[in-house]
């Protein structure tokens, strides 16, 4: 399945053209409940299995929200948790009080997305978390149980790229974490297509626990 992020209407139209026949189970929120285009705050997942959308949860302070699903593969349900915290430099009056306030409101944002979780499930956590491995809403993961699978097969392999006239920075901004319930098998990056975040892939089987 693909969980994706900063999905806009024109977006959904090229992704079910394209993807349709690979990926027949397909849901978008990229419209709020009065009828404006979402913008950045646009998340998508196309499935090969069948999905349940328990509903999106708006993030505080207008920032994008997190959407809860369930994925039925036949090896059993998985619920997923597809994120998009808020950027470094936005979400304040300033960019240096965003700065200063990013780990904060993004320790905020997944205490409340994860209260949509159902207990017993296992779970993905997954999206554009605008923050690297040893961010506040990682580490809060982390201590509760979660797994993030890039750093156990390609640590410091970057999710996402800044060209400046000098030199390309790679930081790893994008995440996949998993719960109990799971294995992880395999993680990597993409390094394809012209969007600064690359594709983060990630390979799971149902734990025999």
């Amino acid at each position: 399945m693909l969980c994706l992020q900063e999905v806009t209407p024109a977006w959904e139209t090229v992704l079910a053209a394209r993807y349709g026949e690979r990926y027949p189970h397909r849901l978008y929120r990229v419209v709020d409940p009065h009828g404006a285009t979402r913008g950045a705050g646009g998340l998508a997942v196309l499935s090969r299995f069948p999905l349940t959308d328990f509903g999106v949860e708006p993030a505080p302070n207008g920032w994008h929200p997190a959407w809860h699903l369930q994925v039925d593969p036949p090896s059993g349900p998985i619920q997923i948790l597809n994120v998009h915290l808020r950027g470094p430099l936005n979400g304040r009056a300033s960019a240096v009080q965003s700065l200063l306030a990013v780990e904060e409101d993004h320790l905020k944002e997944m205490e409340i997305f994860t209260r949509l979780l159902h207990d017993g499930l296992p779970t993905v956590v997954l999206g554009d978390f605008n923050e690297e491995t040893d961010g506040a809403a990682v580490s809060n993961l982390e201590r509760r149980g979660f797994t993030n699978t890039l750093p156990l097969y390609h640590p410091g392999q970057g999710t996402w790229r800044y060209r400046s006239l000098s030199n390309q920075f790679d930081k790893a901004m994008d995440h996949i974490l998993y719960g109990p319930g799971l294995e992880a098998l395999n993680a990597f990056v993409r390094r394809r297509g012209n969007s600064d975040h690359l594709p983060v892939v990630a390979h799971f089987e149902l734990s025999s626990n």
